[in-house]
């Protein structure tokens, strides 16, 4: 069958950008009662579930990441770019399948939104078979497993996935020659890289285990971070110097600095990522922009599950305005 063109794709997508939360239907969210954030939701329709009450809220969460990803499947032109950002959803469901599997666990919450359907990676973490998966990826499952029946390290899990993942990610935007996904995946892995950092810093961890936990190469090697470990944090702003988004994850460290919170990094990975597709936002034909509406719901998706659980139990408002990322309009 013929693949849509980037000119139709666009066109449907500008309707589709119509039904997302803008920001000030979320600040109405936040600033308002648990009550006051359910009726934004339902006048705006959100999830199709027209008597939701606050303990729907995942579930309307999740009809609305579907129909997203079914969209986008439907429409994209070019699959082998927005596949990728709909395989990270598939990726976190297989993470926490293999660890239920392996601590025995009998049911986890998984997402919608992926690639595959949550039953098919049900039935390939459970026979071990992962052919349905990108090759690079079903070698990297199959490699873990096989490592994994020597010795079940349930935390090896998450690192060998995301490694796999990102690694097929980055040689996937340079073999299609694609600028816009090559710069989104080399900033993230630069970033959580970072991060890991930091948090093994702050544990007291050797330098080995900063080794086996990194993600691939972004811009900065691996060498300079190692070398980053034990040195000061001027050490580490040297390293980034190699990376394209250098003074964004600065500016998250000194947001980290002045807060206490690794959350203002990780909040500023959020805002950085997505100011590198925000340029496509009015674009007639490209595949970008349907990049763009995914991030856009699912940065959505974490406002709306941010708000509404801090308002269910009760929390500090301070916690949810800290993380609440950039939108996309």
């Amino acid at each position: 069958m013929q693949q849509p063109s980037c000119a139709y794709a666009c066109a449907r997508i500008s309707a589709l950008e119509n039904g997302l939360l803008d920001r000030r239907a979320v600040k109405r969210m936040a600033d308002g009662s648990l009550e006051d954030a359910m009726r934004v939701l339902l006048d705006a329709r959100y999830g199709n579930l027209p008597d939701a009450t606050a303990s729907d809220c995942e579930r309307m969460i999740e009809n609305v990441r579907a129909e997203a990803a079914r969209e986008i499947r439907a429409i994209s032109p070019k699959p082998e770019l927005t596949d990728l950002f709909l395989l990270e959803t598939d990726v976190h469901n297989l993470k926490l399948l293999i660890k239920a599997r392996l601590l025995e666990q009998a049911e986890v919450p998984l997402l919608l939104g992926g690639l595959y359907e949550p039953e098919q990676l049900k039935a390939a973490v459970a026979e071990q078979e992962y052919g349905l998966l990108p090759v690079a990826l079903a070698d990297a499952l199959d490699a873990l497993e096989e490592r994994l029946r020597v010795e079940a390290e349930p935390q090896r899990v998450s690192i060998a996935l995301d490694c796999a993942y990102l690694s097929y990610a980055l040689e996937t935007a340079r073999r299609n020659h694609d600028a816009f996904a090559a710069a989104y995946f080399t900033a993230l892995c630069d970033f959580d890289n970072v991060i890991t950092l930091l948090r093994l810093r702050a544990m007291g961890a050797a330098r080995e285990e900063l080794h086996e936990a990194l993600l691939p190469e972004g811009g900065v090697r691996h060498e300079a971070l190692l070398q980053a470990f034990e040195l000061s944090d001027e050490a580490l702003l040297r390293a980034l110097s190699a990376s394209p988004a250098r003074d964004a994850i600065a500016a998250g460290l000194a947001d980290m600095q002045r807060t206490g919170s690794i959350g203002a990094l990780e909040r500023a990975r959020e805002d950085y990522l997505l100011s590198l597709v925000r340029p496509y936002r009015h674009d007639i034909a490209s595949v970008q922009r349907l990049v763009g509406y995914l991030l856009a719901r699912d940065r959505e998706a974490r406002a709306v599950r941010m708000i509404v659980t801090v308002k269910r139990n009760g929390l500090d408002d301070a916690v949810m305005q800290e993380r609440l990322c950039e939108l996309y309009g």
